[in-house]
């Protein structure tokens, strides 16, 4: 649609026709046949063109969009007017500051304390660009279209200002056409008389029409028309010479001939008694832009004997601009007079197109900042830092002796304050005395704090002067000027605004040129992130230990913000995350003087001496700058003794023999670095071993760490007890030092090994025995055998 309600310039055609124009008989159509997309039909007086085709992928139809024009009017459209935003008029708002306070609070930025200013135009810039830098920033980037929806959003919250919605818009008037489907008629009442355009078949491309009007009337396609663009400089200077190319092309499908073409700072219209040269003449004598702005250099109209159809070709125009001319944009209009036909059908014809001459002055030297950058990037209040200024001359000429030199705002800083303490009007025998007590106070208290405000250089160099000198910049050259700056330590974190001064003497006349320029300076402030607490739980630790609860709390004592705060606790000996530990933490964002706590839980390997360890954390988070940081802090746990009971020595009275008993002396030694009380020793034997005890636990004392201590148990081994290496086991018990308070019990188990040897002395026993008894026996029967014989 939108298509449609671009002006058709190239189609302003005098309304005559060729003779071979098609005759129609009352009654019957004037044309009847197909349009492609941009191509024109004359009828009578009117121009009928196919602007586009559009399908309406709803319902699957095509749709033809026609124009029909009569002296430069669509007939077919209706005028629509809108309301739109007037550019003059929104930046007329733009230069109150009592508007832009309104603006500025719009978009949620707090300036009333430039409200002062209002009456200081370089003030309140100042104290905007110190309190609303990303407004200030806003004001200078936002696109036109943005800047006007917030000025309405303003009007619209800000009734106090008097100013309503319709105050700053303007009427733009626009043809408003009704697409036409297949089968349907368009009517046009032309002076009293009608015409019918129907369309009969669409086409992606193009259409099949059929138009009937009057039958006086003739129909025939544009034989000749001609279009014209314009190739220009986008900007010129005062006193440069301009080439001007005009292209030129027949749309048409017959010959043009006898084309004028010109150029002018004015529209120029003719007919066919005019003289083209007189015309132009007057437009120029006549125009004050012409005088003020350029003037032809040569001829203002070259000559064309013919153009066929279809066919292109160029003119070069020069004009020269006035050296007197003033910064501005100036029309510069580009006619063509053409004929077509032959004979007694030969018509004139005109069209006209305009390109906008910017004028513009640059100097012959001309010096820009390109670079501004603060070493280092991250500035807090009371910091000294470097500020780098990058240079270049970007004119055409080199320039001489300049200077740069720094000057600092004076920016407002909330001094001392002494509240005014008005309680004692509460006791006061009135009634609401409290209240108006309350009320008086914070009003006073509110006027206090706005009296103690000052104002202070936000920034002094330091050891040096606060100018720098160039000698000389050819074009295109660059230079590097640094300056040691200290902040103010009485600043906040903001944007604080650095005036800065050029001076130089451009070539070639040794012109002195003054530049003034503000740079903002950003005190972002700088994090610190420091460990202030750890405790854990338990509160002691002794190796071995799972699950052991870290606490930890991090504080920010720096003067800028720490965002997207991480921890990660790293895993290193003697301790290891445990399994419900968290890996990753997440603390947010730490403002300054923010703390924050967290956790962590981690596991002591058994063997961890006692002592002082630390436990490192990796914390990752992004400054001020956008820069991502990383530091480490580590957090010292300390890991307590505890005993820790090894067996060092046994002796064994008599010597483990079969069927004997046997005293099993148990040295004991403490290698723990904690005092081991109340150890007892406990003797335990598996059922398919071939001992007793006859005595199974020993209580054995206290023992130092480093000293010894010694038990006894009583074993007693079977007779039928198998020579051979046994190991019985030892259980261990003994309570930590409670001097220190340890009141753990600790078990320890060990092995002892017990070579049961055989028992010789009871062997010769036994067969000494079974002789004794054998003799016995064989007297016993010969006894008994004599006596029966006798």
């Amino acid at each position: 649609m939108k298509k449609i309600k671009v002006v058709l310039l190239g189609l302003m055609l005098i309304t005559s026709l060729l003779g071979s124009a098609v005759s129609a008989s009352t009654g019957s159509p004037l044309f009847e046949g197909y349009l492609s997309k941009g191509e024109a039909i004359l009828v009578g007086p009117l121009i009928i063109s196919l602007t586009d085709t559009q399908k309406d992928y709803g319902n699957g139809e095509y749709y033809a969009f026609l124009v029909i024009m009569k002296d430069g009017k669509i007939l077919n459209a209706e005028y629509k007017t809108i309301y739109v935003p007037d550019p003059e008029k929104i930046q007329r708002l733009l230069l109150d500051p009592e508007f832009l306070l309104a603006l500025a609070e719009t978009q949620g930025y707090d300036v009333s304390s430039c409200s002062q200013y209002v009456n200081d135009t370089t003030a309140f810039n100042a104290c905007l660009m110190a309190n609303a830098f990303g407004f200030y920033q806003w004001l200078n980037t936002a696109s036109p279209k943005e800047i006007a929806d917030a000025v309405v959003k303003t009007i619209e919250e800000h009734p106090e200002l008097g100013i309503n919605k319709e105050d700053i818009l303007m009427p733009i008037t626009y043809p408003d056409i009704t697409p036409v489907r297949e089968g349907e008629t368009v009517e046009v009442d032309v002076d009293d008389q009608t015409v019918y355009v129907t369309v009969l078949e669409v086409y992606p491309n193009g259409i099949k029409i059929s138009i009937s009007g009057p039958p006086e009337w003739r129909a025939a396609t544009a034989p000749g028309v001609v279009i014209s663009s314009v190739e220009m400089p986008e900007t010129v200077q005062p006193g440069d010479t301009v080439m001007i190319k005009v292209h030129l092309r027949n749309e048409g499908a017959l010959k043009v001939r006898y084309l004028n073409v010109f150029v002018s700072p004015a529209p120029v219209s003719f007919n066919d008694s005019s003289s083209i040269a007189s015309a132009i003449s007057m437009a120029l004598s006549q125009s004050g832009l012409s005088q003020s702005a350029f003037y032809p250099e040569g001829s203002a109209i070259q000559y064309i004997e013919y153009l066929d159809g279809k066919e292109n070709t160029t003119l070069t125009f020069r004009i020269k601009i006035n050296p007197n001319a003033d910064v501005g944009t100036y029309p510069l209009y580009v006619g063509v007079v053409y004929f077509t036909g032959l004979g007694t059908n030969m018509k004139m014809l005109q069209s006209y197109n305009f390109v906008a001459l910017t004028v513009k002055k640059s100097r012959e030297g001309f010096v820009e900042i390109t670079k501004v950058e603060t070493i280092p990037g991250e500035i807090s209040p009371g910091d000294t830092f470097t500020v780098r200024f990058t240079v270049e001359n970007t004119g055409a000429e080199p320039i001489k002796a300049l200077s740069l030199k720094i000057t600092s705002y004076q920016v407002p800083v909330q001094g001392e304050i002494k509240n005014v303490d008005l309680s004692a009007l509460s006791q006061l025998p009135i009634q609401g005395s409290e209240a108006l007590s309350e009320n008086l106070q914070t009003s006073l208290n509110q006027i206090m704090r706005e009296l103690a405000k000052q104002n202070i250089d936000a920034f002094l160099p330091i050891g040096e002067d606060n100018v720098k000198y160039v000698a000389e910049l050819q074009p295109g050259q660059s230079t590097t000027l640094e300056f040691r700056i200290k902040a103010n330590d009485r600043l906040e974190n903001g944007i604080y605004p650095l005036r800065i001064e050029l001076k130089y003497l451009s070539e070639p006349d040794e012109k002195e040129i003054t530049d003034e320029r503000l740079v903002g300076v950003d005190i972002t402030g700088r994090a610190e992130l420091i460990l202030s607490k750890v405790s854990t739980s338990p509160s002691k630790i002794l190796p071995g230990t799972d699950n052991v609860e870290v606490n930890i709390q991090i504080d920010n004592v720096g003067t800028g913000t720490a965002r997207t705060v991480i921890i990660k606790p790293q895993s290193v000996w003697p301790f290891e995350l445990s399994e419900t530990s968290q890996q990753v933490i997440g603390l947010g964002s730490l403002n300054k003087g923010d703390s924050a706590q967290t956790s962590f839980r981690v596991n002591v390997a058994e063997n961890a001496s006692s002592g002082t360890y630390e436990i490192p954390l990796l914390i990752m988070y992004t400054n001020s700058l956008g820069v991502q940081k990383n530091i480490t802090l580590k957090v010292p746990i300390i890991i307590g003794a505890k005993p820790n009971i090894e067996v060092v020595d046994i002796r064994f009275e008599p010597e483990p023999l079969q069927g004997e008993s046997v005293k099993v002396y148990i040295t004991l030694k403490n290698t723990g670095g904690e005092k081991a009380t109340s150890v007892l020793i406990e003797g335990v034997v598996k059922a398919d071993q071939p001992f007793n005890l006859d005595k199974r636990t020993d209580y054995v004392g206290d023992i130092a760490p480093g000293a010894t201590g010694e038990g006894v148990i009583i074993l007693r081994i079977d007779r039928d007890a198998i020579p051979k290496d046994y190991k019985i086991q030892l259980r261990i018990r003994a309570v930590g030092d409670p001097s220190q308070g340890d009141d753990n019990v600790y078990v320890f188990e060990r092995t002892v090994d017990v070579t049961v040897k055989e028992n010789t002395k009871t062997s010769t026993n036994l067969r000494n025995l079974a002789v004794v008894v054998g003799v016995l026996v064989v007297i016993v029967v010969i006894y008994t055998h004599r006596r029966r014989a006798s």
